[in-house]
């Protein structure tokens, strides 16, 4: 059976927000918040030895375990909870997400209109030995039964009448047995429809999202608080496509951060109906990076629009035909995987700057990315002399990092940007009909990163003092560049530390440490270049953010204080 893509856009919606408000409806019976309200009933009413205890699992379950007995009679073991009567008016019946061992269990539902001392409504279900499995319970199949017998003449079960939920273990089998119970949630809603079958979560199970819902459930992601916005939804069949290696990643802890980045991929931060969407020429994911729109193919990022305009409380749903994948490489892997920058990246290497735009430091950044083209119109031997340079080459890559990322659409506007050390800016202006960057040509724009953006450009751009110039600094001028790289890192860096982004801020200290060691000792001094090494040493062993970032900060500080001390005796 197929998925009606609306129905999917809904049930992604429904999922979505499960995730970002624990607190779910009425109707939905959830643990997050512990299992208050549940109780046991044994067998020991009628002289029976089972036993049965209720515990909270891990991320928010209902546990149910104990030990079933045959003595004296007995034979089994319930939980239940009571609702309030009226809870599942126009609802077609109850799903459940339970992770079982193997036997049978039964759905036991009472109500005010057939109150028996022993017995309800009931519906028989096998679980799957750890494995977790959707049951679904329409209340129109459910049995009437009283001390394990069916009851005749009795009224059909009215959804309005509910007053209690239970579990029941009976299967007349001696032994341990545990339950886990994620979730229980109403099928359907109030319709004029007989039969529940197209109903939403009757329809989604059928359809098997399992996926979808393991994914969105391990994501831990949250949307933008009161705020509105687009959610673009993959059909059942596009998450399908996913290899199984890939979900046993996704889903793991190692593969936590990765699922994040692919959700928010589909989420935009505004409300946008397909009127105006089909009017734009890109939009910003949550994920920090563009979706490509096709007006005319309707398409996003390269998935068919196969329904629109899907309304749900948190803003629109737009259903799609693919899983939209965000680039998930750093800068520096895509500049060591791209043969376009075969040059640029020996240059990099040569510099020890390519961990400043790896995985490990967020950014974002922009890199203006020379193409071979551009490191070949530069003399050989003055080629081979600047790679050999390593603070002058320092100085000229750092002419080509930003820090920020901006794509071409947004460079005009800017006007200019300042250079990673701040020692210079790169202005941006529109020349013979291509946008150009310090001069430079942009031959191929917006190349997505995981931590920024890259552009190619025609030339190697030079460093704000040039090359030849920085190396034949007089000593006391190099200190006070270094000096103003480290207060510049300070001043860039404490606001990102404060705002939560501390991997930003400890990788900005790094690189300004690095740019100001390899300014040499005459610059800094002996002891101060080895202090300011051991930190780098000290902080890249370090696996906390917050602590790399403290490291480097108090090696900084104790760097300009020597320095401002040796300033102020030689004036």
């Amino acid at each position: 059976m197929k998925l009606n893509p609306s129905t999917q856009a809904c049930l992604l919606v429904a999922l979505l927000a499960c995730v970002r408000s624990p607190a779910a409806a009425d109707s939905n019976l959830e643990f997050d918040n512990g299992t208050k309200g549940w109780q046991t009933v044994l067998d020991g009413v009628m002289g029976g030895l089972s036993t049965g205890r209720i515990a909270t699992g891990d991320g928010g379950t209902l546990r149910f375990s104990g030990e079933l007995s045959l003595e004296n009679n007995g034979g089994f073991s319930q939980i239940r909870t009571a609702v309030p009567e009226g809870t599942f008016t126009g609802t077609s019946g109850l799903l459940l997400r339970v992770k079982g061992d193997g036997r049978t269990y039964q759905c036991d539902i009472r109500s005010s209109r057939l109150r028996l001392m022993a017995g309800g409504y009931q519906s028989v279900f096998k679980t799957t030995a750890g494995e977790w499995i959707e049951v679904e319970v329409p209340f129109q199949a459910c049995v009437p039964t009283s001390f394990g017998r069916r009851l005749k003449n009795a009224p059909t079960l009215d959804p309005a009448s509910i007053e209690s939920i239970g579990i029941t273990l009976s299967d007349k089998k001696e032994g341990p047995f545990e339950i886990e119970i994620d979730w229980i949630r109403p099928m359907g809603q109030a319709s004029n429809e007989k039969s529940s079958a197209g109903s939403l979560t009757a329809v989604a199970t059928k359809a098997n999202l399992t996926t979808l819902l393991e994914l969105v459930k391990a994501a831990e992601i949250d949307l933008p608080k009161d705020a509105k916005v687009t959610i673009f939804a993959p059909t059942n069949e596009a998450f399908a496509k996913l290899p199984r290696e890939k979900v046993e990643f996704l889903t793991s802890a190692k593969g936590r951060s990765t699922l994040q980045t692919i959700l928010k991929h589909h989420i935009v931060a505004q409300p946008l109906e397909s009127s105006t969407l089909l009017d734009r020429r890109r939009l910003r994911a949550l994920s920090g990076q563009s979706l490509d729109i096709d007006p005319a193919a309707l398409r996003v990022d390269g998935a068919s629009l196969v329904a629109t305009d899907v309304a749900f409380d948190g803003g629109l749903v737009h259903v799609i035909d693919a899983v939209m994948l965000p680039e998930l490489r750093s800068i520096e892997q895509i500049v060591t995987e791209d043969e376009r920058f075969a040059t640029l990246r020996v240059a990099i290497d040569a510099a020890g700057l390519g961990a400043q735009l790896g995985d490990r430091n967020p950014g974002p950044w922009t890199l203006l990315a020379p193409s071979n083209d551009a490191f070949a119109a530069i003399p050989a031997e003055d080629l081979k002399k600047l790679l050999q340079d390593r603070p002058a080459l320092t100085a000229v890559l750092a002419a080509h990092v930003l820090p920020t990322a901006i794509r071409r659409e947004e460079m005009l506007s800017q006007g200019s940007a300042r250079t990673l050390m701040g020692d210079g800016s790169v202005a941006f202006a529109l020349t013979s009909g291509s946008i150009t960057a310090a001069g430079a040509r942009i031959q191929v724009a917006d190349i997505e990163a995981a931590n920024g953006i890259i552009h190619v450009i025609d030339r190697v751009l030079p460093a704000p003092s040039a090359a030849p110039t920085t190396a034949v600094l007089a000593p006391t001028e190099r200190a006070r560049q270094a000096a103003a790289i480290l207060e510049l890192a300070i001043e860039r860096g404490v606001p990102r530390f404060n705002a939560g982004d501390v991997s930003s801020c400890a990788a900005l200290y790094e690189l300004a440490i690095a740019s100001v060691v390899l300014l040499g000792a005459d610059s800094i001094g002996p002891g101060t270049k080895a202090d300011l090494t051991e930190a780098l040493e000290k902080g890249a062993a370090h696996p906390d953010a917050s602590e790399r970032a403290w490291i480097y900060r108090r090696a900084m500080d104790r760097t300009l204080g020597l320095m401002q001390e040796s300033m102020k005796s030689t004036s």
